[in-house]
């Protein structure tokens, strides 16, 4: 099972159980918050790869409160937490979610602890 199966068949269900895809709740799904960094190849200025959140979740419309990183369902929920810190530290996110599904990790940007939890 790849990450995008465990996202449609895991990772959504959960999000919208947990009552992100109800007003004024909104999950935003692969949002680019990047335009990518200019780098110079042979003179020439190009724009490299776009940061990309799995889920952006916001509280109502106009405040964005969290990132979630998903990874695949074979692979550990921490491997995707330090990519997790780093694009909600880039927005401005109180916190930062890794899951694969099965596990959830949190990590809350004003009380550096992480929280892992087992997904019913």
């Amino acid at each position: 099972m790849n990450e995008a199966d465990t996202c449609r068949k895991f990772v959504v269900p959960k999000l919208q159980e947990a009552g992100w895809d109800d007003r004024p709740h909104a999950i935003n799904e692969q949002r680019t918050f990047t335009d990518g960094r200019v780098v110079f190849v042979g003179g020439k200025a190009r724009r490299g790869k776009q940061k990309r959140s799995d889920y952006l979740l916001r509280y109502n419309p106009d405040f964005p409160i969290a990132v979630v990183e998903a990874k695949s369902r074979y692979r550990h929920a921490a491997e995707g937490l330090q990519q997790a810190k780093e694009y909600a530290e880039i927005l401005g996110l109180r916190f930062a979610y890794s899951t694969n599904g099965i596990e959830i990790v949190e990590f809350d940007c004003n009380r550096p602890i992480v929280t892992a939890v087992v997904l019913p």
